[in-house]
């Protein structure tokens, strides 16, 4: 009898036995093994045992060669790193050795570079070096301010808490990146447009316009104010768009030369914060990143003039590092962080400082930090939200 008839019979054998109709697809049938074994046979992902400092890569050919340039060059999302510092922090949490973690972690990694930073890192700590060590010899990957928690981990044996904290700023960091690229996409791709549809039409509409224009008998002395000027422009582009690209170029050039100066940059950085809307958003990003940051550290055991310094260097804008600086000289003066903010509520907001000082003074500063940072994640949707809106009718 074959399988059908006996599912047919209520998975009956002669013998009036019952069958398990599931059992027999696994074990008798042998439906569909030709396509478990080909999928037995597929790599989900690239083995790559490759140690930065100690493989020998001498002797591959040239087209390796070129693999390795693109993934050596390739770039760590925060989103990779997350994912492994939570994993890590996981696997830690149950008890897996660190060194046995990473190269688990290694070995499952979609991210080809990862995963040689991570054998590497693992080879180094294998070798005697602590975890923050390793990491420290890929400063372009690990931020200061990641290999210092991990560093104040392994000193505190908290090292399961530290990954987590840090796994979810990398999460939150992440997620507000997204949400900043996803509010910039729409007005670049809206103006990309409107620059094509112009181009297209000085070059190609308007001309043939007014070639109809004049055959009909009209001369250009009668035509509108308003058209005679956008004829001027159309000339003016279609004959001397050389002198046009070589105006903007000149004009990139200069501001390239000038934003390279340490006064160019610092004043560059400071128009940026006084930019309509714009300016606002970016001093909600800014004063979220330095307090969040500020109150993982902390919590983390690390010493305040260091948390300070990784905090300031964390931010890409001048202003902030140098207001960042001078809370450092000030406090090391034995004054608190929220009297050397106060005299600048253009960067740090009369809100947050006072905030700072509650948290200072209640000795509860990391979570006053995460308090602040959690409204202003809010504050910065809530911004992202209206420049959006405005946008629209701005641009039609």
């Amino acid at each position: 009898m074959d399988l059908q008839n006996k599912i047919n019979l209520g998975g009956a054998e002669p013998d009036g036995s019952k069958v398990d109709s599931a059992d027999y697809f696994i074990k008798d049938a042998g439906i569909g093994d030709d396509i478990l074994n080909e999928i037995k046979s597929m790599k989900v992902r690239e083995v790559d045992d490759t140690i930065y400092g100690v493989s020998d890569t001498g002797d591959r050919d040239f087209f390796e060669r070129i693999d390795d340039f693109l993934i050596n060059n390739s770039k760590i999302s925060l989103r990779d790193k997350s994912y492994f510092f939570h994993m890590l922090a996981v696997m830690v949490n149950s008890g897996v050795p660190v060194i046995h973690s990473i190269k688990t972690l290694a070995g499952y990694s979609e991210n080809r570079k990862l995963k040689r930073v991570l054998n590497t890192v693992a080879y180094n700590c294998e070798t005697g070096a602590s975890l923050a060590d390793a990491m420290s010899r890929f400063s372009d990957i690990f931020t200061e301010a990641e290999i210092g928690i991990v560093r104040a981990g392994e000193e505190t044996g908290r090292m399961d808490v530290t990954l987590f904290n840090l796994s979810k700023q990398l999460d939150k960091q992440h997620e507000l990146n997204m949400k900043l690229w996803s509010a910039s996409i729409y007005p670049i791709a809206v103006l990309l447009v409107l620059i094509l549809v112009t181009v297209g039409m000085l070059v190609w509409v308007l001309p043939n316009l007014l070639s109809l224009l004049m055959e009909g008998g009209m001369d250009e002395k009668s035509l509108p104010l308003a058209t005679r000027v956008l004829r001027s422009v159309q000339v003016g582009f279609t004959e001397y768009w050389w002198l046009i690209l070589a105006a903007l170029a000149g004009a990139y050039g200069f501001f390239r030369v000038y934003t390279g100066t340490d006064y160019g940059a610092v004043k560059w950085d400071y128009m940026k914060l006084k930019i309509p809307l714009i300016g606002k958003l970016l001093r909600k990003i800014y004063v979220l990143r330095f307090v969040s940051l500020l109150g993982l550290l902390i919590e983390a055991g690390i010493p305040v003039i260091k948390v300070l310094k990784v905090s300031g260097n964390a931010i890409s804008n001048r202003i902030y590092k140098l207001k960042a600086q001078e809370i450092i000289n000030t406090v090391k003066t034995g004054a608190k962080i929220s009297g050397a903010m106060a005299n600048t509520e253009f960067l740090f907001p009369h809100e947050v400082v006072e905030m700072m000082k509650v948290g200072e003074a209640s000795a509860q500063l990391a979570k006053v930090s995460e308090k602040i940072s959690t409204q202003y994640e809010r504050e910065v949707d809530n911004t992202l939200r209206k420049i959006t809106s405005l946008f629209e009718p701005i641009m039609i």
